[in-house]
């Protein structure tokens, strides 16, 4: 936590420095500029240390944007992916964006026009010990669905963000990890994918995830994964092979 701590402290060094710079070049009011950074490490969250998981402590990362035409003191709670960051460039700088950018410009929300540019959220998480982690999120519910056929591992999450923001699970309903965090969670502030008064929405979820997925051409397949009546899955593309001169 120590070297956290003096990382983030050399961090907020570095920005001065260049804010320093462009106030000297009297370019600081025309400058756009936006602080963000990699998924952060869980230390201890969950009982995890890394970043191998989807919960809201690791795939949300910090977002800051000043700059001309961008209401000081605003927050946005909408949704944005980095992305969206180059489309977002382009728009601000007014010039085309590359066509094979897949990312949305959220200039507007920038801007204080609109709250949000996505309705719906999509994770993967497919390194290490656990190759199956998917994640959707819509408004304020979220699920997770965790699989790793070889270590016979299979789990469903589903969370209600709004009354349960912190994603606190069963195990911090108990006594020992009650003394040890301080915190003591209400009885539906937990995963709810067990609950049958939320089986409907478990259904509405894994069906919004398995859309997400196939819209996204995501090559990773659960077992016995749910059927909802989309059309099946796409067939790989073939690549063709390009005739070569000899020289």
């Amino acid at each position: 936590i120590g070297r956290q701590y003096a990382c983030s402290e050399n961090i907020d060094f570095q920005i001065q420095r260049v804010l320093d710079k462009l106030q000297a070049m009297d370019e600081l009011d025309n400058t756009y500029i936006i602080y963000t950074a990699d998924h952060g490490m869980s230390i201890g969250r969950h009982g995890l240390m890394g970043k191998q998981n989807l919960y809201e402590h690791t795939w949300r990362v910090p977002f800051v944007a000043v700059g001309p035409g961008i209401p000081r003191g605003s927050r946005a709670t909408g949704n944005i992916l980095l992305l969206d960051l180059l489309a977002t460039f382009c728009d601000l700088a007014e010039i085309k964006t590359p066509e094979t950018n897949e990312g949305t410009s959220f200039r507007p929300v920038l801007e204080g026009k609109q709250e949000s540019i996505r309705d719906v959220l999509y994770g993967a998480y497919c390194g290490g010990s656990k190759p199956g982690i998917r994640s959707v999120r819509q408004g304020d519910w979220k699920l997770i669905e965790y699989e790793a056929p070889d270590r016979g591992i299979r789990k469903t999450q589903l969370f209600d963000l709004k009354n349960n923001p912190q994603e606190w699970i069963v195990e911090h309903q108990s006594d020992q990890v009650k003394d040890l965090t301080g915190i003591d969670p209400e009885p539906n502030q937990t995963n709810l994918a067990d609950h049958p008064q939320y089986a409907e929405k478990l259904k509405e979820m894994r069906a919004l995830l398995l859309g997400e997925m196939r819209r996204l051409d995501d090559p990773f397949r659960f077992t016995n994964q749910p059927d909802d009546s989309l059309p099946p899955f796409p067939a790989p593309k073939k690549r063709e092979r390009k005739a070569t001169k000899e020289l």
